[in-house]
């Protein structure tokens, strides 16, 4: 690859970026969470040593069983 990224590709990336700190009351459909998990499994690791573990839970009787292994922050 030798396209180099523009300054504003750059500052999207490095120094406007900013992390959500709202959410709507709407649910996201299983469609949206494939397409966002296509994009994440592409991500970099350092030599694949830190490999992501995702699951998808949806349900409230799964979100239930997975709230005590919550930090108190979540």
């Amino acid at each position: 690859m030798t396209d180099a990224l523009t300054a504003s590709a750059l500052a999207t990336l490095f120094t406007e970026a900013r992390t959500h700190n709202g959410w709507l009351d709407k649910p996201v459909t299983g469609e949206q969470l494939k397409t966002i998990y296509a994009l994440a499994r592409m991500g970099p690791t350092s030599a694949n040593c830190s490999p992501a573990r995702i699951v998808f839970i949806q349900s409230q009787e799964a979100k239930e069983k997975l709230a005590p292994a919550l930090s108190s922050g979540n």
